[in-house]
């Protein structure tokens, strides 16, 4: 099938009015395409031409100057004449022919003299064309593909909500969510992309070279981007603060009205609803409620950042017993299933069930679509090694937790249902991918206000230990001062 150059953009490229990116893009397929070539040879040929015919002066005649010139030429004209005459007419009238002759240059000179000369006309001035202009091409927009669907993963639509598969183009202004125990992972360039977390909605309200901006409505979103050229933006909005950045890998949460920026490399601005912009430098976290908060952020990864040279096979990996998956360095946590893409040769899959055994299978991958089934996966020794977290790791999550453990005491001493006063534990067995299993309220008698702490601390998300932790947090239950 032959290629048909794109006029426009090869114009918009020969008068430099693309993007530093849009140079090197455009520069990138002229590197690999004849057709695009004698297209730009072309374009700049035609406008040479017209530049050069424009240079040109057009001559003005001066009809005044050829007046001369004209009457020299009619004297040489009658001189001929009287000589052939001469030759033919007898002698008795040669006299006769000199007197006419000089009769009619007397005449002809006399006449001239006295003829009013015309002044020298003025050169009309040449109009020369406006020159047309130059409306600066719209940036191209960019065309972000689903490289990984695990879970329940969905798009908005006017119709409803549709499941977004492997390999989905998503259009600017898309709306995207994830369910419970489900993630998604775009590709918006190369080197450039996100990973929406569970429970968590985002909109990608513009996506184009010059700025990408997305909107997180709740949830977490981690992203990955590559440096960005010169007047090039990337954008999130969450809860009215702003994070922009130049080049880096962050995570931005909105959970409970509190807005959070984990920086595990590069750098970012915050601009909140008011007040003065917050410089952030990797490693960092900050929260609106509080801060910068200590302790290193978890490095982002989001799967398929560099288009592929080949086309990835699509592969399903189905198995409702798994709660976590690894493949390719990709660590996904979803109990439904996963779609993402790989490249045909052997890929080594890992997964791991609600009880924390680890479970493994060698899967070919050809150029057909690959399904990985249950009874591919063989289970490895029974044998659950115990999880850890950092105090850095249980701060943040405690921290918003004795928020809500504060508010369910306050509620308990206005209705007078079980609230007593000093001090109490709560205890919290962690799972192994940070999912609370099970919270129970010791040192005082289960009441209204034991069954609310344990209703909120049963929600919390902690990142993934590793295998199963238990930890007991002071709780001290007075009223607020």
């Amino acid at each position: 099938m032959s290629h048909r150059p794109k006029t426009a953009a090869l114009i918009a490229y020969a008068e430099a009015l693309l993007s530093p990116e849009g140079q090197r893009r455009v520069e990138a397929h002229l590197a690999g395409c004849e057709a695009c070539r004698a297209e730009l040879a072309a374009i700049e040929a035609y406008d040479a031409l017209v530049e050069d015919v424009r240079s040109v002066e057009i001559p003005t005649i001066d009809f005044a100057s050829m007046e001369l010139p004209l009457a020299r030429e009619a004297e040489a004209v009658s001189r001929q004449m009287i000589a052939q005459r001469q030759r033919r007419s007898a002698r008795p009238w040669i006299a006769a022919g000199l007197v006419a002759a000089a009769a009619a240059a007397a005449l002809w000179w006399s006449t001239r003299e006295t003829e009013p000369q015309a002044p020298p006309r003025a050169e009309a001035p040449v109009e020369r064309e406006a020159p047309a202009p130059v409306i600066a091409p719209e940036p191209a927009r960019l065309t972000p593909v689903v490289t990984l669907a695990a879970g329940e993963v969905r798009r908005e639509t006017a119709d409803g909500e549709i499941p977004l598969e492997l390999g989905a183009v998503l259009d600017e202004g898309a709306r995207v969510g994830t369910g419970a125990a489900s993630e998604l992972h775009v590709r918006l360039a190369d080197g450039t992309g996100f990973r929406l977390a569970a429970s968590s909605a985002l909109a990608l309200a513009r996506a184009r070279e010059d700025e990408i901006r997305l909107e997180l409505a709740q949830g977490s979103v981690g992203h990955a981007v590559a440096p960005l050229s010169n007047g090039a933006a990337f954008v999130v909005l969450a809860a009215g603060y702003s994070v922009e950045v130049t080049g880096t890998r962050f995570v931005v949460s909105a959970l409970d009205g509190t807005v959070g920026v984990d920086l595990s490399e590069g750098a970012v601005r915050i601009r909140p609803p008011r007040g003065e912009p917050i410089e952030l430098e990797a490693p960092a976290r900050w929260r609106s409620s509080g801060g910068a908060e200590g302790g290193a952020p978890r490095p982002v990864s989001v799967r398929g950042l560099e288009a592929p040279r080949v086309a990835p096979t699509p592969v399903r990996l189905a198995d409702a017993r798994m709660i976590r998956w690894s493949v390719d360095g990709i660590e996904i946590e979803t109990s439904g299933d996963v779609q993402l893409g790989l490249a045909p040769g052997e890929h080594p899959v890992r997964a791991w069930d609600a009880r924390g055994r680890l479970h493994t299978a060698l899967l070919p991958v050809g150029g057909a679509p690959v399904e990985l089934s249950a009874g591919a996966l063989q289970a490895d020794a029974p044998r659950v090694r115990a999880g850890h977290l950092d105090e850095a790791d249980l701060r943040p999550v405690l921290s918003r937790g004795m928020r809500q453990v504060q508010r369910c005491y306050e509620l308990a001493l206005r209705q007078g249902t079980g609230a007593v006063t000093g001090r109490a534990r709560l205890r919290i067995e962690i799972g192994l991918t940070g999912g609370v299993q099970r919270a129970q309220v010791l040192g005082i008698p289960e009441s209204s206000l034991t069954e609310c702490i344990t209703s909120y601390a049963s929600r919390w998300t902690f990142p993934p230990p590793g295998g199963p932790l238990t930890v007991e947090q002071p709780l001290t239950l007075a009223p607020t001062q």
